[in-house]
């Protein structure tokens, strides 16, 4: 043997060396990576769909994948292979080339290199079936076996060796006469050996009919994609609608073959050069909606998915079949070095050139009043786990501009469904998001701030897509924010007045159950924020108020207010539903005990108790009012009562005294009682004592003169009329009409309302009562008065037993409206300012 044949020996071992430790290498880092990467499992798809599309024919590709429990086949009608491609495919070198075509694309994607290993995943050893064709030789056909299941370096080197032998003697073959260009002429078949394999086939696949619809708009030359196990076929719709310069409206159809039906996916994208950006949308006759991406979609293309980079965190899909992806094709290249490296330039200004697409894709879909724009918000910092990318190079050139931009364009859809910005004018905040840890105090959140500001908050359905973005700008409306906004208001009053649709109280007890629940942050709310109202109605710290036990008289507290020491100001209100510190409690024994302080210190000095005239005169009301209460609780103070007079209220009631007594002297009585009935029998003030005339009678309710009679034997009432006029029978009638015709109109308005249901009515009760009414499914009486000469005069006993209880109405007709007759109305209408109970 001479050295240059043991040369030649040496050259070819170190060749198979070569090749089976990068076989050994890869395959045991794919078999490590296929059972806890979420990626890998899912790439094989991929690579044989982009090495089809690196030999499709003029007219495009197609491609055949058939999934059986036992195999997964792929087939294409691509070019034949040549004796290279062959080679390549069995040892593992990659053919793949960043050479550009005129246009400047790269020509081909990458063909059996590391990334066709990935498809070993589905099987360990595969068979291709493919036609050979050199320009100068005849079609033959073959078919050989890759066995990549070896884990020593001489295992693999015989796998390959008998792959190559397998093909050796090609040229004994048969000539291929009825290869047909365009026919499925090659085909790889993965045998599934156990469940992994299953598991990488059911990833892939399931990939792809999310990805396809948008890889089929990037690679015009693949035609369409049969999926035989699921009857789907994947085309490309060729109609594709221009809207702008650089916009246009892609559909791909998926076509379930078994059921014959048609899935339309709708996707706008946005081009300049060969960087494109995507979206799906929703198009109907008069409007385009933009739909959110799925999160299992990849947003960056290379032509392809660039399977990994989900969670880039864009709006939009971008995609550049120049990228310089990473070699397991999971991300590209953004990181920042002092060294100069044109592959990361290249791909941060295509992510450059795609932001400037972005802009002109959110112009054009605001001008032209596409819905759902705040899907194009999404988009926040890259993670962490992402170490291709420099975040700080991301923030700054990507997701700031785009932020500044965003904030000031009405992309979010508030609570009242239009649309509103997150920073006005002004720039400051104007649009709040809920925010905490919890998904369930979130929507608490949004439910009790929807009754104050509906307007400045995002429709419900959008709560978690603007909680997951969390910019820095937005709102971020916490449970202490809501304390904050309570704490501006000052008073109930104030609160009370930008509630709609709920009583501030209620309100009010709502959001201290919410605050309750964010564990870490109530101390800090309760103790710095002044949020509940004390019983002025100004909000006080927690720290400032104390629960009223119930039993402090209204008399009290009104006393202690005019002693400048108002109780009210640290009771918390009684409808406030909140625990206090048992030990913070106020009682009547403490107001007692208030009240004898504060006058025994004001009373002392003559030229002070002036200013507490007012306070010692109620405290004298209510002892003269309640002397066995007031002897019990004020016992000195009530024994020295006469302290709390003054001296010019001393004289003059002694005077008044003086009068009085001459005044019974006079009129030879000995009460003032006895003098005021007196008084009461004098008649020669008639002029003032009411005629009778038909619409006091219908005011009345009366139509009859058996009922005048009884009416007449009530003191109260025969005080008010001159006992000369006597009604007659027409003004009894006319007094019967018009109760008749009111209570006729009372009943027509009430049917017309929804909440009272008058199918049992029963008019029989009482003249002027309705009985049988149910309101809100509950029954209620209701007594009605027609009020043409606008008053009524209630006498009946009848009437008065039904207004006596708590679900009964007064209803009046007073000719105009008929309507209902509150209490507030009664008090205001007669200024009554207090009333005996």
């Amino acid at each position: 043997m001479s050295y240059k044949s043991r040369f030649d020996s040496l050259e070819q071992k170190a060749h198979h060396q070569i090749i089976a430790t990068k076989i050994s290498k890869e395959m045991g880092e794919l078999r490590s990576l296929v059972e806890k990467s979420p990626v890998t499992p899912k790439r094989w798809i991929w690579e044989l769909i982009q090495n089809a599309k690196d030999v499709h024919l003029d007219k495009g590709v197609q491609i055949r994948i058939d999934y059986q429990p036992e195999y997964v086949s792929f087939k294409h009608t691509g070019k034949p292979f040549t004796a290279d491609n062959i080679r390549f495919l069995i040892e593992q070198i990659s053919t793949k080339s960043r050479s550009r075509s005129e246009e400047g694309k790269s020509k081909t994607t990458g063909k059996f290199g590391t990334g066709f290993l990935t498809t070993h995943l589905l099987s360990e050893i595969v068979t291709v079936k493919g036609v050979a064709k050199e320009p100068d030789l005849d079609y033959r056909k073959f078919e050989l076996q890759l066995d990549r299941s070896g884990f020593d370096l001489e295992d693999i080197t015989e796998a390959v060796k008998k792959s190559k032998e397998s093909v050796e003697d090609l040229d004994n073959a048969p000539i291929y006469a009825e290869y047909l260009e365009g026919d499925f002429n090659t085909e790889f078949v993965y045998p599934l050996q156990d469940k992994i394999s299953v598991n990488v086939a059911e990833s892939g696949l399931n990939n792809l009919e999310i990805c396809l619809p948008y890889t089929l708009i990037f690679v015009p030359e693949i035609e369409k994609i049969e999926i035989v196990s699921s009857s789907h076929l994947f085309i490309r719709n060729r109609e594709i609608e221009k809207i702008s310069d650089e916009i246009s409206l892609h559909t791909v159809k998926l076509i379930d073959t078994d059921l014959i039906e048609e899935t339309i996916y709708s996707i706008v994208v946005c081009s300049s050069g060969l960087t494109s950006i995507a979206m799906p949308i929703k198009k109907d006759a008069d409007s385009i909606s933009l739909l959110p991406i799925d999160e299992e979609v990849p947003r960056l293309f290379c032509d392809f998915p660039l399977v990994g980079t989900e969670k880039f965190h864009v709006p939009i899909i971008i995609n550049n079949p120049n990228f310089n992806p990473t070699d397991p094709r999971d991300g590209i290249y953004l990181t920042s070095s002092e060294r100069v490296n044109p592959r990361i330039d290249e791909n941060k200004s295509i992510i450059n050139e795609a932001k400037s697409l972005y802009f002109k894709l959110l112009d054009f879909a605001f001008t032209n009043n596409w819905k759902n724009l705040h899907l194009l918000a999404q988009i926040k910092a890259i993670s962490e786990d992402y170490d291709w990318v420099d975040n700080k190079w991301y923030i700054k050139e990507v997701v700031t501009p785009i932020r500044e931009k965003l904030l000031h364009i009405p992309i979010v859809t508030n609570a009242t469904g239009n649309l509103i910005s997150i920073l006005n004018a002004e720039g400051r905040t104007y649009s709040w998001f809920p925010n905490s840890a919890s998904k369930e105090i979130r929507n608490e959140i949004w439910e009790i701030s929807n009754y104050w500001f509906p307007y400045q908050l995002p429709q419900f359905s959008d709560i978690e897509l603007w909680y997951k973005l969390n910019w820095k700008e937005s709102g971020k409306l916490t449970a202490e924010q809501l304390a904050i906004f309570v704490d501006a208001c000052k008073t109930l009053e104030n609160l009370s007045g930008r509630m709609k649709g709920i009583e501030v109280t209620e309100w009010l007890n709502k959001f201290y159950d919410l605050i309750k629940k964010e564990i870490k942050d109530y101390d800090t709310i309760i103790n710095k924020y002044a949020i509940f109202p004390n019983q002025n109605g100004n909000f006080k710290k927690v720290s400032q108020l104390k629960k009223d036990n119930g039993d402090i008289l209204i008399d009290f507290k009104d006393i202690l207010a005019l002693l400048e020491h108002d109780i009210r100001d640290e009771l918390l209100d009684k409808s406030i539903n909140y625990d206090l510190d048992p030990e913070n409690i106020r009682d009547k024994k403490y107001a007692v005990e208030k009240i004898t302080s504060e006058v025994n210190k004001k009373s002392s000095d003559r030229s002070v108790s002036k200013k507490y005239n007012e306070a010692f005169k109620k405290l004298l009301f209510w002892f003269n009012k309640d002397t066995s209460q007031a002897a019990y609780l004020f016992p000195t103070l009530f024994k020295n009562k006469h302290l709390l007079y003054d001296d010019e209220e001393i004289i003059e009631n002694i005077n008044k005294a003086e009068e009085l007594k001459d005044l019974l002297s006079a009129f030879d009585v000995t009460s003032a009682n006895e003098l005021r009935l007196k008084f009461e029998n004098i008649n020669d003030d008639t002029q003032n004592l009411l005629p009778i005339t038909h619409e006091i009678l219908t005011s009345m309710g009366i139509t009859n003169i058996e009922e005048w009679e009884d009416a007449m034997r009530d003191t109260d009432l025969k005080a008010l009329f001159d006992h000369q006029s006597v009604p007659t029978t027409d003004m009894f009638l006319l007094s019967q009409s018009h109760i008749k015709k009111a209570r006729k109109r009372v009943i027509a308005h009430l049917e017309t309302l929804e909440n009272y249901d008058l199918e049992e009515l029963d008019t029989n009760t009482a003249l002027t009562v309705l009985a049988g009414v149910y309101k809100n499914n509950n029954p209620i009486k209701i007594v009605f008065r027609p009020a043409y000469s606008r008053e009524v005069i209630v006498y009946y006993g009848a009437e008065k037993d039904a207004l006596d209880y708590a679900d009964a109405e007064l209803w009046v007709d007073d000719g105009t409206q008929v309507w209902q007759v509150s209490l507030g109305h009664i008090l205001k209408k007669n200024n009554i300012k207090k009333f005996p109970i």
